[in-house]
């Protein structure tokens, strides 16, 4: 979908608020802005916030894309989003970069890429090459979920290589990036978890067990408070693992959340891992 960026100004003047005033309680004001200036459409919950301060229907500034180029990565973000790595592969190859035109379809296309060649075919140094090409060429706002994405996927790939001290680097950028810029204004739900369960990933292998500790649990909260199991088994996997790390008293309990949850959600790698946790 894309948000008409310039209507939404000229509504919002016609109402006589300021940027400032239509933010206030609801997102930065460098969110609006960003939705004004460059059509960046923020998270749902802040979108309609923003509509219902303004008084207008959803439908009035937002314009579905259905479009070939649109629905292929809409579609090849669903399936990284539930792990189908192959079946995104298949499908990412239908698309051509002569097609890409916009520099958010570059940047989707590029850190898609990404993904597939860390997660699927253990070729980091190739992620490397695209994560880096999505986030120096085409992310222009601290404020760009892709950004932080992008950061957390560059993190990941040195992990992969095992050069902690770059993945160490990384990790502070998304941290700093998280803290500062706010960039999950203008992240939807599974986004936002994909991040924070990614960053607690990687401080936890950096051993950095409070920052796994506190990622986790920021995704737990989020999930719990949108009554979604997504993520749930395998944040409860590092959460618990941290605290046992830790020496804390719940750990075997949030061990056990995990393998729960990875039974309701027919995840048995998840299942295998903490078994073996647990026989530590």
């Amino acid at each position: 979908m894309r948000i008409l960026g310039d209507k939404l100004k000229q509504i919002r003047k016609a109402r006589g608020m300021s940027q400032a005033e239509l933010a206030k309680g609801i997102c930065t004001q460098a969110t609006i802005s960003l939705i004004e200036k460059k059509e960046q459409v923020p998270s749902t919950k802040i979108l309609l916030e923003i509509c219902k301060r303004l008084e207008i229907t959803l439908d009035s500034v937002i314009v579905q894309e259905d479009d070939q180029l649109h629905v292929l990565l809409s579609r090849v973000q669903a399936l990284l989003f539930t792990n189908e790595f192959k079946k995104a592969r298949d499908l990412i190859q239908q698309i051509y970069t002569d097609q890409l035109v916009k520099a958010d379809d570059y940047k989707r296309y590029y850190y898609f890429q990404g993904q597939i060649k860390l997660l699927l075919e253990n070729k980091p140094d190739d992620a490397l090459f695209f994560f880096n090409r999505a986030f120096n060429q085409y992310v222009v706002s601290q404020t760009d979920v892709y950004g932080i994405l992008c950061i957390i996927g560059i993190s990941k790939s040195y992990l992969m290589k095992g050069a902690l001290e770059r993945v160490r680097i990384y990790a502070e950028q998304a941290v700093e990036m998280l803290e500062n810029s706010d960039p999950l204004a203008m992240a939807d739900f599974q986004v936002e978890l994909q991040i924070y369960n990614h960053l607690a990933g990687i401080l936890f292998e950096l051993k950095d067990y409070e920052g796994a500790i506190k990622y986790a649990q920021l995704a737990i909260d989020e999930a719990i408070d949108k009554q979604s199991l997504y993520l749930l088994d395998a944040l409860y996997f590092i959460l618990g693992r941290a605290e046992h790390a830790l020496h804390r008293e719940n750990a075997l309990q949030d061990l056990t959340v995990a393998k729960t949850l990875a039974l309701i959600r027919h995840h048995p790698e998840i299942i295998v891992q903490v078994d073996q946790q647990l026989a530590e």
